[in-house]
């Protein structure tokens, strides 16, 4: 096990590589890049490169010190990679399910980002006494308290559904779809999303490891 965030798409080439690279910089943005962060495809052509819009976000015109190593080529998810894991984020249900059926334990710590978002903004969490006091622990700690949450805020419950594609759209509202093949500002807007909702899952994250170095250091 280490300290490290998975996150999983179908093919590693948009929306995970750009839940990696904000992750990663909003780790940098604090100063303590306390959790790793790694992403692959449940269906990825190992080399295959980031797609162009991610690559413009990700390396905007002169920036010569992309945080991310865009020229690694997609990564596919294998036994060995899930099970280093100490979260999993997914895009969708879909990648979720996968996780799950290569590996059944790891569903109790896998969710799809908007999931986790969900999850977290339902109350304040914090790990229990003896947990929580290193990035692999709270990690784990944080996954628990998510998972112990599941079902219990009802669909019509959740924030407003998005129409992502100006279409009829019955679907949860837990997944973000790929667009690469839907019209430019469908894809910029799924793209926006992930980076709004990959900030929010950070903050939550550093939010409950504050919350359990506070509660530590009362119990001592």
């Amino acid at each position: 096990m280490t300290d490290g965030v998975l996150f999983l798409c179908h093919a590693n080439v948009c929306r995970s590589r750009l839940m990696e690279h904000e992750f990663r910089a909003a780790e940098r943005a604090t100063g303590s890049e306390r959790w790793s962060a790694v992403s692959a495809g449940v269906a990825a052509v190992a080399g295959r490169p980031v797609c162009d819009e991610v690559q413009a976000l990700i390396s905007p015109a002169g920036d010569d010190d992309a945080p991310l190593a865009v020229d690694r080529g997609a990564v596919l998810l294998d036994r060995d990679l899930l099970q280093s894991a100490s979260l999993v984020i997914t895009a969708t249900r879909a990648e979720r399910a996968d996780v799950a059926l290569l590996i059944p334990a790891m569903r109790s710590r896998t969710f799809t980002l908007r999931e986790a978002v969900i999850l977290a903004q339902l109350e304040p969490v914090v790990a229990p006494p003896g947990r929580g006091r290193d990035g692999d622990e709270l990690l784990t700690a944080f996954a628990e308290s998510l998972d112990q949450r599941r079902g219990s805020v009802r669909s019509e419950d959740r924030r407003s559904r998005v129409r992502w594609f100006h279409r009829r759209d019955h679907s949860d509202d837990l997944d973000i779809p790929d667009a690469h093949h839907r019209r430019p500002r469908d894809h910029r807007r799924v793209l926006q999303t992930v980076q709004t909702e990959t900030t929010a899952l950070h903050e939550h994250l550093r939010a409950f490891g504050g919350r359990s170095e506070r509660r530590g250091a009362r119990a001592r």
